[in-house]
């Protein structure tokens, strides 16, 4: 399964953000870590948002039936 491309915009503007912040306190390749990090984020945030939800949709239920040991 393919990851959903994050959306360069919000990606770059949330990496500016925290290379705003704390930027001066990271090396280049933690940067591009944390560049690596905001766009996964961003793309999985995009996935959730894709999803479509009605207000009578539920989380479905977990059957875990119980066994006395002995």
């Amino acid at each position: 399964m393919t990851s959903p491309q994050p959306d360069q915009t919000e990606a770059g503007t949330l990496f500016e953000m925290v290379k705003g912040r704390y930027g001066d306190r990271l090396t280049e390749d933690q940067l591009e870590d944390v560049r690596k990090t905001v766009d996964s984020v961003v793309g999985n945030a995009e996935a959730l948002r894709a999803v479509t939800l009605d207000n009578a949709d539920e989380p479905p239920a977990v059957f875990t039936p119980y066994r006395e040991e002995g």
